[in-house]
C-alpha cells in the first residue's frame, strides 16, 4: 500500500505541469467514434484529449494533422483536465527531428544484441546505483537512457528497455495521462519473461517481476499482452487494455521501435545527440 501510495502521489504531482502550457511533439491521434473524445499522443508520452464537441474542434484537428505531416514541434495549452485548449507552432520545418534520424541511420549497423544474463544479487545493485537526482518533470525515457547507458559504461551491462503501452480503451476508460512509459529491465537467471526484472527507479523500491511493475500503472491490474512489433499494439487498440515490447537498451522512443519494423534497421550504438538531450532533460 506504501509502493503504491509513493507511486499515485508521484504521478498525481507529474499530471499537475500539463495544466498549463506545453512545448512538445505529436506523436499520433486516434480519433475518438461515437462522441468519445479525440486523443492527441505526445512525443513524450503524454495523452491530451479534444472533445469532439467543442466549437473549435474541427480547427485543432486540421492543426493537428498538419503538425504529423510536417513533424512540426508546437505550443500547447491544456486545461486543468487536460483537455486542449489551443496549439501553435514553434518550428516549421522539423529539421530537429530529421537530424537525429540521420545521426541514427549512419551508426546503425545490422548485428545482434546479446543481453548480459544476472544474478539477482546484482540487478539489486544496479537498481541501487541508478542516479535519483532526476528533476521532477523529467520524462520516463530520458531517465530510462540514462540510466542504461550509465550503467553499460560501469560494468558493461548490456541491459533491456521495457516498453509498456496503454490503448486508447484503457486512457478513455480511466481518463489516463500517458500513452506509454518505459523502464530499464535485466535478464535475472534467464531470458523468458519469469526472468525479467524492471527497474524503475523513479516508481520503485526494488526490481520487479513484469506483472507487479504493470500494477502500479494499470487501474484494472490487467495483464499486458508481451508483443515484438509496434503495431501489434498500434492496430489493436480495443482487444487489450496495454501491451508490453522489450527492446535493447539503444531504443530510446516509441519512435525507434516504429523505425525498426518499418526499415528492418536495429540500433546498435547509443547516439551522442539523444544521450546529450537526455541528460539535459532529466537529470
Amino acid at each position: 500500500m506504501k509502493l503504491f501510495m509513493l507511486a499515485l502521489t508521484l504521478l498525481i504531482s507529474s499530471f499537475s505541469l500539463f495544466a498549463a502550457t506545453y512545448q512538445t511533439q505529436i506523436h499520433s491521434l486516434d480519433l475518438g467514434k461515437n462522441g468519445e473524445p479525440h486523443l492527441i499522443l505526445h512525443n513524450d508520452g503524454h495523452v491530451a484529449f479534444l472533445e469532439s464537441d467543442q466549437k473549435s474542434t474541427r480547427d485543432l484537428l486540421r492543426a493537428i494533422k498538419l503538425n504529423l505531416k510536417n513533424k512540426e514541434w508546437v505550443e500547447v495549452k491544456l486545461d486543468k483536465e487536460l483537455n486542449l485548449i489551443s496549439i501553435q507552432t514553434l518550428s516549421p520545418d522539423g529539421s530537429e527531428e530529421r537530424a537525429s534520424m540521420e545521426a541514427a541511420s549512419e551508426l546503425e549497423k545490422l548485428r545482434v544484441y546479446v543481453p548480459t544474463i544476472t544474478t539477482s544479487t546484482n540487478a539489486s545493485r544496479v537498481f541501487r546505483n541508478m542516479r535519483r537526482d532526476y528533476q521532477n518533470n523529467s520524462q520516463c525515457y530520458n531517465r530510462a537512457h540514462i540510466w542504461t547507458f550509465e550503467e553499460w559504461q560501469r560494468s558493461g551491462l548490456n541491459s533491456m528497455k521495457l516498453f509498456l503501452f496503454f490503448t486508447s480503451k484503457y486512457i478513455r476508460t480511466y481518463r489516463y495521462h500517458w500513452w506509454f512509459h518505459v523502464t530499464p529491465m535485466v535478464y535475472v537467471g534467464g531470458s523468458s519473461q519469469s526472468n525479467w526484472r524492471a527497474l524503475d527507479r523513479r516508481y520503485t523500491r526494488g526490481p520487479l517481476t513484469t506483472k507487479t511493475w504493470t500494477n502500479i500503472f494499470m487501474h484494472n491490474n490487467a495483464t499486458c499482452r508481451v508483443v515484438n512489433k509496434y503495431y501489434d499494439y498500434r492496430n489493436n487498440q480495443q482487444t487489450q487494455w496495454c501491451y508490453l515490447i522489450p527492446t535493447s537498451m539503444y531504443f530510446w522512443q516509441p519512435r525507434d521501435i516504429e523505425r525498426r519494423d518499418r526499415t528492418g534497421y536495429e540500433k546498435t550504438n547509443y547516439i551522442n545527440s539523444e544521450v546529450n538531450h537526455a541528460y539535459w532533460e532529466a537529470f
